[in-house]
């Protein structure tokens, strides 16, 4: 009886009851169509990444789903809404999607009929969305034309259960759209007709993906579509010097994506379709037969001319696929055709193949933005869905796939790896700008190498070579975006590089400053300084030879120095006080050292208590040891700032903080000294960059700071960069000060986009340090400057050689700056473009020179 449960009866308490038989909510049941999506949508979703599972996938996919389409909404609409994220997301897959497609339809006419017409009607909602201003998309946003593109290509797809008429006016339509917008201006090419031709035509091919040249009265229709275009559409083909990645030399022949397009479907639709059947895979088994064609429900309408302007030249906002087709989509390249052997490892884009998968990896590199783990995968299963043979084993090594070749020379030496990292390349070198924030590609390029770095570290090893190898010519924005890439990749695997492949180099122009170079390996090692905290790592991934670029100085400690002992009339600054990062009016034998300490408590006050008499007070007790200064003025605006910024030293918030809090002071001490406003702006930024001198880029941050709140303008800082300092122009060679220059422009198109002063003041100094060089290196108004190949050469000399090199090397890099500025800001210098081009005369004599920027200057309308 012990173990028998007492009854509970009224006098039990309640609430301990409660407590020990807690009340446990029931589970909510889910509706068996919502189990059914949530079970179903992913296999949809992961179609095809199982080849063994592929058949029985399609079976018992379509059979489901043609026992459950047209019942419920939901289960409609997610499966709906499936298919186009598949679509739209992972092209590659849209083969398997459109078998599924057709095993439905085999099963059910009705469903099939559906989805078709689902398809045609967001086909067209993507024509009417291009007539409306919708305003900016989403980052992982296409755009709607790059969407027409995906659509057509699915519906191509199903041409088995479409009546081929209707397929082909599509077709019809679209090019005859891309013709119309050609010739709207015969001398100008029009981005969308390229965008609209280019990939209308791509799409062809795909019209017999199921169909296998089986279908005569098909293959008439595209013979006469393509005859009818190629006569109908006139190619304007732009050589925009502006938008090359190769100042010279190019280590490869332009070619614009238009120009491969028709050219590369002819080929692989020639010979009774032999190269497209090597390329699409053999479903032809799990096609099921397929019952009367269906049409669609309505006819596509496009948009008239008139309702396109904002399309028409695809500026930003439109989408990230769409918007490069700004300018014309020139051919990017880093592994060339027998760089490494007598085989190349990327299928070139001269054949459909390779223009295929580089359309087919940067539509999911764009659309899947917001899923970098995502990409990753599918780019690793992307070749599943193409026919067996196409790439070499992944992973294989040069000398591995060089052995293969030797043995049989009809192997394939593809490598899946390096068509991958070349389009994403071409995605960070793109011009004039990119689709996606730089942080995106370097993240998903650390994420490929980490997946699999065995396979991917050796490609990212020879890129690294290639644009170092091409740097002298390479564009020089593309540097600064080359250093940042190699840099992130560097810091996420432990800065392990094989240094002694530089070393010559380094040796050789050992003490250059202008050799593209140095500069790169200088600002590579400081770089890397900057991403970590531990300095030990870097300093133990480096050779003896590098070691020494592991010294931040901005500047070099000696004019650091000279600029504290120019505020001195007595007291001598030691080289070692100047080398430290700290307060130098601190030290402990300056006259009025008690007095700058109470200074600093005044700067540490709250808000609250600060008086400005205080500060007042405190200056004038400075001024009783002006004896010991050369210029009190001066001297009080280096002081100031050298104090602020020392209080605020722990991090940049707290240096924006106390310039925020101290903005008012400030101002009011400044605006009653005797000193004109150019030279105090001038010695704001010399303090700054003084006391940061072994950290120029937060120097240079706070330099922001002081703009922003107006202690400083633009110019100044713009001025400050470009100087020449004992003969150097820092902003040539430094990354912290190029990127401020960038920066400061950037940041005046959000906060004086109508005022073109500052772009036209770095245009002008620029023009000014060009003139300089050319009359340096001491050639004829007509004599082209040259730089003479120094490959075979193992020293330069130091004193007849490299003085007439550095000159030479400093012309170069500022020219490239004059063209990257132009391209960048085109839109804040095209109303500058008449007064460049009628004034060039009579700034630049130089004939070869004045050629070359005006030619740029021509182009900035064309951006």
């Amino acid at each position: 009886m012990v173990d028998r449960k007492r009854k509970r009866t009224y006098e039990d308490d309640d609430e301990s009851f409660q407590d020990y038989r807690p009340r446990v909510p029931k589970r909510q049941r889910i509706p068996p169509v919502v189990q059914l999506c949530k079970e179903m949508m992913p296999d949809i979703c992961t179609i095809g990444e199982s080849p063994k599972a592929f058949a029985d996938d399609i079976k018992f996919l379509s059979e489901a789903i043609v026992s459950e389409y047209g019942h419920e909404d939901y289960f409609n609409n997610a499966f709906l809404s499936t298919l186009r994220a598949v679509t739209l997301e992972q092209p590659h897959k849209q083969p398997a999607i459109a078998l599924l497609i057709l095993a439905i339809n085999a099963g059910s006419q009705i469903a099939g009929k559906s989805i078709l017409n689902f398809f045609f009607d967001e086909l067209q909602k993507c024509c009417d969305a291009s007539a409306e201003d919708t305003g900016p998309c989403e980052s992982n946003d296409t755009g709607p034309w790059n969407k027409v593109k995906l659509y057509l290509r699915m519906l191509s797809l199903l041409s088995p259960m479409i009546i081929n008429d209707d397929i082909i006016g599509i077709y019809q339509k679209l090019l005859d759209f891309a013709v119309e917008l050609n010739n709207i201006d015969e001398s100008k090419r029009n981005a969308l007709s390229e965008a609209i031709f280019t990939n209308t035509i791509l799409n062809i091919p795909y019209l017999f993906y199921f169909k296998k040249g089986d279908d005569e009265a098909l293959k008439n229709h595209v013979e006469e579509l393509i005859t009818t275009v190629e006569g109908a559409y006139k190619m304007k083909i732009s050589n925009i010097k502006l938008l090359s990645e190769y100042d010279s030399n190019s280590p490869y022949n332009i070619t614009e994506l238009i120009q491969v397009a028709l050219p590369n479907v002819k080929k692989v639709l020639a010979n009774n379709m032999d190269q497209l059947f090597q390329l699409f895979c053999d479903w032809k088994d799990l096609l099921p037969e397929q019952p009367d064609n269906h049409g669609f429900n309505d006819a596509l309408r496009l948009p008239e001319i008139e309702q396109l302007s904002n399309y028409n030249s695809l500026l930003n906002g439109v989408g990230s696929v769409d918007n490069m087709w700004k300018g014309p989509r020139y051919c990017f390249h880093v592994y060339l055709p027998h760089s490494s052997g007598e085989f190349d490892t990327v299928l070139p884009i001269s054949s459909y193949a390779g223009q295929l998968f580089n359309d087919v990896v940067i539509d999911v590199v764009q659309s899947l933005e917001f899923n970098r783990k995502e990409v990753c995968k599918q780019l690793n299963v992307l070749p599943l869905f193409f026919k067996e043979g196409i790439f070499a084993n992944m992973g294989d090594s040069i000398a591995q796939i060089a052995a293969i070749y030797e043995d049989n020379p009809l192997a394939s030496t593809f490598k899946l790896e390096d068509l991958e990292i070349e389009a994403i390349l071409s995605l960070i070198f793109k011009l004039p700008d990119v689709s996606q924030p730089f942080a995106y590609f370097y993240t998903l390029l650390v994420d490929i190498c980490q997946n699999n770095p065995k396979a991917i570290a050796p490609v990212f090893g020879r890129a690294f070579r290639f644009f170092y190898n091409n740097i002298e010519s390479l564009d020089f924005e593309l540097r600064q975006r080359f250093l940042d890439w190699f840099s992130v990749q560097m810091s996420n695997f432990n800065f392990s590089w094989k240094w002694n492949e530089w070393e010559k180099d380094s040796n050789k122009f050992r003490d250059s400053f202008y050799n593209p170079k140095i500069i790169f390996m200088k600002n590579l090692v400081r770089k890397e300084l900057r991403l970590t905290s531990n300095v030990s790592e870097v300093d133990d991934s480096l050779p003896q030879e590098f070691k020494r670029f592991m010294e931040t100085s901005y500047l070099p400690v000696e004019e650091v120095q000279e600029f504290y002992q120019s505020l001195f009339t007595n007291y001598q600054v030691r080289l070692e006080d100047a080398k430290k990062n700290d307060l130098l009016f601190t030290q402990s034998d300056i006259p009025f050292e008690p007095i700058v300490r109470e200074l600093a408590d005044y700067v540490h006050k709250q808000n609250d208590v600060r008086e400005i008499s205080e500060l007042e007070a405190i200056i004038e007790k400075l001024r009783e040891h002006s004896s010991e200064i050369t210029d009190f003025n001066r001297f009080i605006v280096v002081l100031l700032t050298q104090v602020v910024i020392h209080c605020g030293s722990r991090s940049l918030s707290h240096a924006n903080k106390y310039i925020t809090d101290l903005k008012s002071e400030l101002t009011t001490i400044f605006d009653k000294l005797e000193i004109e406003t150019e030279t105090k702006e001038q010695a704001i930024i010399d303090a700054v960059l003084a006391y940061w001198n072994v950290n120029s880029q937060t120097g240079y941050l706070i330099v922001d700071a002081l703009k922003f709140s107006e202690l400083i303008s633009a110019k100044s800082v713009l001025n400050y960069c470009l100087s020449e300092k004992n003969g150097k122009v820092f902003a040539l060679t430094d990354i912290t000060a190029i990127d401020t220059i960038f920066r400061t422009l950037s940041q005046q198109l959000i906060t004086n986009a109508g005022d073109n002063e500052a772009f036209e003041f770095v245009f002008e100094k620029l023009c000014l340090a060009l003139n300089s060089s050319i009359e340096t290196i001491g050639v004829s108004q007509t004599e082209n400057i040259v730089l003479p190949d120094l490959s075979e050469q193992s020293e330069i000399d130091p004193i007849n050689e490299l003085p007439k090199l550095e000159v030479a090397w400093k012309y170069f890099a500022i020219l490239g700056f004059v063209k990257s500025i132009l391209r960048k800001y085109s839109s804040q210098y095209l109303p500058l473009v008449e007064k460049f081009t009628t004034g060039m005369t009579n700034v630049i004599s130089h004939e070869p020179t004045q050629k070359q920027l005006l030619e740029w200057i021509n182009e900035v309308p064309q951006i």
